[in-house]
Order: C-alpha cells, then sequence, then structure tokens
C-alpha cells in the first residue's frame, strides 16, 4: 500500500463553519454569557439529538480567544478590560485567569458526562479545539528562545496543560502567582485527560522578542504578563506575505508544521486541524466570474498540506484537516470585510451560494481525483 493511500485512509477532510457567523438575514442573536449548568444541559440536548451521527464533539472553540480578547483587551464579549477608555468595567490581571480556569472546568464537567452517558453507546470523541498561532524566537539569543516558549505556554500552554498534566504551565505559575486559579485535587483529576483528541486552528506566526522580567510596576494585564513582544516583521521583512484584507494572517505555512511538531515534542497526542483559512478583501465591483477565481486558496491549502504530510511522516499523529470556512462569512471585527470562503456569498442576491475555483478543486482533492484537482 503506498503512503499516499495510507494518508487518504487514515485522515479526515472537511471545511468549518459556525452558526453564529454565517451570512443570515436574521442576524446574530445569541447569549454571550451562558452559566456551567445551562451549558452542561445544552451540550446534553446535543449529545441526546445528534449523538447518533456526530462522533466528533468540540466542547468550546478557541477559550484563548474567550478569555484574551473578551477579558483583557476588551475588543470581544463582554468587552471587559483595565482600561477605562476602552471598558466599562472588569480587571485584565486577574479575570482572564479565572475565565481560562472556568473554561477548563466547563469542557471538563461537560466531557466526563459524555463519557459517562453517551460515550461507550455512541462512540464519539470530544475535546477542546484551541488556538494555534506559533512563535518564532525573533533572535537565535537564549532570551528570545525562552520569550518564544513563555509565549507558547500562556497562550496554548495555558490549556494544554492542564489537560495533559492537570497543571499550568510552570512559567505562568512563577509570573502570575496568586493572581493564577489553582486547580483542587477534585478539579485536577475532573479536568486531567478529558480529551480524546486534540483541535488546532492554525491561520500565522509571529516573532517574539524577550522583554526582561522587572518585578518594579508589577504587570497590569496578562499581555505583560507575558514578558514577550510578538511582531510579524523582522529585519523590516513580514513572517510572510500578508493576506488579502486581513489584519491578522501573514501567510506562513512552515508555522503549521513547526506547531504541530511543538505538539508532539510537549504533548503527544492526535491532532486535528479544526480550522486554517485565507482571506481576500471583499469587492463586490468586481466580476462575479473573477471573484470566484480563488488560485491564491487553491495554493494556501496545498503548502498547508504539504505541512501536514511532512509533519504524519515525521511522526505527529495528525488525523484530520478542515479548512475555514466553508462560506464567506461575519468575521467578527472584520465584518463582511473580508472573504474566508470555499463558497462565494452573493450578499446582494439572496445570499446565493457560489462555488469557487477552490471549491471544486477541494472536492477533487478529497474525493481523489487528482486530475481535475491539478
Amino acid at each position: 500500500m503506498s503512503t499516499d493511500l495510507i494518508f487518504l485512509v487514515i485522515f479526515v477532510f472537511g471545511a468549518s463553519t459556525a452558526a453564529a457567523q454565517s451570512p443570515t438575514e436574521e442576524g446574530h442573536k445569541f447569549p454571550w454569557t451562558l452559566g456551567q449548568k445551562d451549558f452542561e444541559n445544552n451540550a446534553e440536548i446535543c449529545f441526546k439529538t445528534f449523538g447518533d451521527r456526530v462522533k466528533s464533539w468540540i466542547t468550546i472553540n478557541e477559550p484563548l480567544v474567550i478569555a484574551k480578547f473578551g477579558y483583557t483587551i476588551g475588543v470581544a464579549p463582554p468587552g471587559r478590560c483595565s482600561d477605562r477608555t476602552t471598558c466599562p468595567a472588569g480587571n485584565a490581571a486577574t479575570e482572564p485567569y479565572i475565565a481560562g480556569h472556568n473554561l477548563l472546568l466547563a469542557h471538563a464537567t461537560v466531557a466526563s458526562f459524555y463519557e459517562y452517558q453517551y460515550q461507550a453507546a455512541q462512540g464519539g470523541h470530544i475535546e477542546m479545539s484551541h488556538a494555534g498561532l506559533y512563535y518564532k524566537p525573533y533572535s537565535d539569543t537564549l532570551f528570545d528562545r525562552v520569550a518564544a516558549k513563555r509565549a507558547m505556554d500562556f497562550e496554548l500552554g495555558w490549556f494544554m496543560e492542564p489537560l495533559v498534566r492537570g497543571k499550568y504551565p510552570l512559567s505562568m505559575r512563577r509570573l502570575v502567582k496568586d493572581r493564577l486559579s489553582i486547580f483542587t485535587e477534585k478539579e485536577k483529576k475532573l479536568v486531567k485527560g478529558s480529551f480524546d483528541f486534540i483541535g488546532i486552528n492554525y491561520y500565522t506566526s509571529r516573532f517574539v522578542k524577550n522583554i526582561p522580567v522587572n518585578p518594579k510596576p508589577a504587570p497590569v494585564s496578562f499581555l505583560a504578563d507575558e514578558h514577550a513582544n510578538s511582531t510579524v516583521v523582522k529585519d523590516r521583512v513580514p513572517v510572510g506575505p500578508k493576506a488579502g484584507g486581513s489584519w491578522f494572517i501573514y501567510i506562513y505555512p512552515k508555522g503549521l508544521y513547526k506547531i504541530l511538531k511543538f505538539m508532539q515534542k510537549h504533548y503527544d497526542r492526535n491532532i486535528t486541524i479544526t480550522e486554517n483559512g485565507v482571506t481576500e478583501k471583499k469587492n463586490d465591483s468586481i466580476p462575479i466570474h473573477q471573484a470566484l477565481y480563488d488560485q491564491h486558496r487553491i495554493e494556501f491549502i496545498q503548502k498547508h498540506l504539504q505541512q501536514i504530510s511532512k509533519a504524519i511522516n515525521n511522526g505527529v499523529n495528525v488525523k484530520g484537516y478542515f479548512y475555514w470556512s466553508l462560506f464567506d462569512d461575519f468575521e467578527w471585527s472584520e465584518g463582511y470585510g473580508v472573504r474566508y470562503g470555499l463558497y462565494h456569498i452573493d450578499y446582494k442576491n439572496n445570499l446565493k451560494r457560489i462555488p469557487k475555483k477552490s471549491a471544486k478543486w477541494y472536492h477533487d482533492f478529497v474525493t481523489g481525483d487528482r486530475k481535475q484537482a491539478c
């Protein structure tokens, strides 16, 4: 059996979507605040209703984004931070850690419930899905290398270390001290091992410079606690080409390989790429046939799949790849100003869905029609 065939047999391809971000005439009306009991009840409804068909469950998507952007910077719900010119309330030195802690406990509670009540009968799997920004040392100095690892600890290890080892990363415990929540023995047993696979959302990478630890003045936020300065540019050269219309994405496929190897080294679990995508700027003035010709997206997917193949060949247990997104959608702070989709949404024609060139290519690639995909 060829390596190529093995890759297809064990690997799952797909595309991700989110109901809250899908373009609808009704808009986006859903509660941002959800109590733990409500969260459990909603999860049980999903398990009961869809468990005979859905076999892979993600309890919470990108807990880092919820804690960092919602409680540190205040640009996402519930809009809390320490800067009173931006947020009416909040404390960025403590609340992100409280939020992150509760997100882990909520996930673990639902995962435990699923394991004991439904998993044996339904044969499903469960996990959180994590923001997978990769941090590269700005220089080869020890300080920058340690700062890059520290940034990975604060943004990925914050959630992975409790799931794998039942405690927060050592760097966080040393720097955040008593502002970081502590797991009780009961909580530690609940959280540790409360997953079957790891979901990673990878879009881009950053360079990281060390910021020396200075006990005075004391850090005022989660961002300061990292003691790391991230940047997209080194020696006036960006980490990769900037995606069209996106403030966030600088295309760096090698970063996906690097984060997969990082995951293998530190956590060694089955991994699924639950999101990976690229934008173009929304431009309704161009002809529809031109809008559907997204060769850059095909090349983006190809280059990232090549890095996944490289990681698999080097021993990383990658089990799936999901492109973000199936349709052009609402991208939070960027709104409808960018397009991620394999399908073009005609916002002026009853939200008509039209396959782009990438949708046809991806279909042919996944179904094994390599002549059509080339």
